[in-house]
């Protein structure tokens, strides 16, 4: 199930051949029972469609305003960490060697593990390997800061720690930002809601038209693919511009 999620788009599809049966068995079902014959029953029965309908739209509108701020909040995280690094490694420049040296190879290593964590996409394996080596990384660095604080606690390492620590939170503050998703029960009700809906519109055809059937579930089954792809970090057609880091990475190469 968690494979499909992690497909937005192939999701999109399978939930537009869902809702395309459920409103042709709706059609179906109401033929049988003879809906439109009785004008009390097709009144009551257009009364709850309209209605599902509205409840389908609310529905995915407030999921779809749950997840926008979710993607910006991504792309907002990864711009901060790179500007937090480039002022780490900034303020390394004050240490004095062999720590200055030293610390600003290991910020430049830190660069590439999260460029790596980026570009993971649906690699688990890949993915913890680049949390790996950034908390190693990050130890290393803790320790340097150690061994400097040992010796020097004048303001300009104080300067230099604090701009270490807001590096390491902006690394758990990322992380967690990739690991949300939408909580499972969520979707079932979104699923559950739209499939009811739309069997209700077969119910109240009075006759079958393929446009009919065809265009509620793919609208439906398109924004249902946005919310998943806005929702996924690392796969669909909606991805993180890595661009602030990768330009991190260039500036910090080319520095003498």
């Amino acid at each position: 199930m968690q494979w499909l999620f992690d497909h937005p788009w192939l999701l999109g599809l399978l939930t537009a051949f869902l809702l395309s049966g459920a409103i042709e068995a709706g059609s179906q079902t109401g033929l049988r029972s003879r809906i439109q014959d009785d004008a009390n029953r097709k009144e009551q029965m257009v009364a709850i469609r309209d209605a599902l309908f509205v409840l389908t739209s609310l529905l995915l509108g407030f999921t779809l305003a749950l997840v926008a701020p979710r993607y910006a909040d991504r792309r907002s995280v990864l711009i901060d960490e790179a500007n937090a690094i480039g002022t780490t490694f900034l303020r390394a420049e004050t240490l004095q060697e062999p720590h200055r040296g030293r610390v600003q190879r290991l910020l430049q290593q830190y660069v590439d593990a999260r460029l790596d964590l980026g570009d993971a996409g649906l690699d688990e394996a890949r993915q913890e390997d680049a949390i790996d080596r950034s908390k190693q990384i990050q130890a290393r660095l803790w320790q340097d800061l150690v061994d400097v604080a040992g010796t020097d606690r004048s303001a300009v390492t104080t300067a230099y720690m604090n701009a270490l620590n807001e590096t390491f939170d902006l690394h758990e503050k990322r992380v967690s930002a990739i690991e949300y998703r939408i909580p499972r029960p969520i979707w079932l009700l979104i699923f559950s809601v739209s499939t009811i809906t739309v069997f209700t519109r077969g119910l109240t055809l009075s006759r079958r038209f393929w446009l009919t059937l065809v265009l509620a579930p793919l609208t439906i089954a398109i924004v249902i693919a946005l919310i998943a792809d806005l929702d996924t970090a690392g796969s669909g057609l909606i991805r993180i511009d890595q661009g602030a880091m990768q330009r991190l990475k260039v500036a910090m190469t080319v520095k003498p």
